[in-house]
């Protein structure tokens, strides 16, 4: 029998960072510096030979078409809170890690590039993309024997968008392991240096160049700095699984610029997709500056047995 479902139903916020969600929009209008409510600009989208443009007046995407890339967050004045120094296919991505039993035991990773776009719903208020990649059987034990359709969001008067993705097997295709499903984006650095797990864990983070230039302890993910660019932070060690959180506090996480004052934030409105409970950890922002939506680190997303 074949199945389908949907992962990670997930907001990402673009708010002031000193002043949480005091943004918040309703629709038709939203709030000025002085707390004033103003009519909100309709969601506008441009279609380009290789890129598409979603801009409601507060926050702008920009994607890859139809590879379904984020390429760009415009907020405000500000250009792109990515890191736009690296490639296209390196900043704003879906990213899935699996293995075809036994004949492969190694991990493939799969930034999971669209072949096909279509635009789900338009209009003054909402804009819902699609970006879909498909599996061809006749491929064989070659590429992930799943359909997805990757979906991004942006509703009127509203600073940041939803994501969120289906994915589909048909009954008869091949058994998979697979092991981790994310989506990853890579901020700007040098506006992004303070990050915030809860209300208790927050901090001043250390440059990506810092885990370059230290020393790598017992597994590569953790690294003694020995000469960070802030030397407050010589001798301490940064490992990705120290900013670990159960399921179940993991709602909102996320990175602080002090100049301007904007904070970069992932939240999580439900954990029906999760796996292994609520106590279970995963990842959540790190070094980088990077931040993850959907993690299945430390167990896997779906067995082979359950595919089968």
């Amino acid at each position: 029998m074949g199945f389908a479902f949907r992962v990670a139903w997930n907001y990402l916020s673009l708010v002031l960072a000193y002043r949480m969600c005091r943004e918040k929009a309703v629709r038709g209008t939203t709030r000025n510096n002085d707390d004033d409510m103003v009519p909100s600009s309709p969601v506008q989208l441009q279609l380009q030979d290789s890129h598409v443009v979603v801009d409601n007046g507060i926050v702008r995407l920009t994607f890859s078409r139809p590879e379904g890339m984020v390429t760009g967050i415009q907020y405000k004045e500000i250009d792109n809170l990515l890191e736009d120094s690296n490639t296209e296919t390196d900043r704003g991505y879906w990213n899935l890690v699996y293995t075809w039993p036994p004949e492969h035991p190694n991990d493939i990773f799969d930034k999971v590039e669209g072949t096909t776009f279509n635009v789900i719903m338009e209009d003054e208020d909402q804009i819902e993309l699609s970006f879909t990649k498909t599996w061809d059987p006749s491929l064989n034990d070659t590429g992930l024997p799943l359909n997805i359709d990757k979906r991004f969001i942006v509703l009127r008067g509203s600073p940041g968008f939803y994501s969120y993705a289906i994915f589909e097997r048909l009954e008869g295709w091949p058994d998979i392991n697979m092991y981790e499903g994310r989506i990853v984006f890579k901020l700007k650095e040098n506006m992004f240096q303070f990050m915030a797990i809860s209300d208790e864990r927050q901090r001043i983070m250390p440059m990506y160049k810092d885990r370059q230039t230290g020393q790598v302890l017992d597994y590569k993910e953790a690294v003694l700095l020995t000469n960070p660019e802030n030397p407050f932070l010589k001798g301490e060690v940064d490992d990705k699984y120290q900013y670990s959180s159960d399921n179940k506090d993991s709602r909102v996480h996320g990175w602080i610029c002090s100049d301007p004052s904007i904070g970069f934030w992932m939240i999580t409105a439900s954990n029906e997709f999760r796996t292994a409970g609520p106590v279970k950890q995963d990842l959540t922002s790190h070094t980088g500056p990077y931040t993850i939506f959907v993690s299945t680190h430390m167990t896997k997303l779906f067995h082979h047995r359950y595919l089968g």
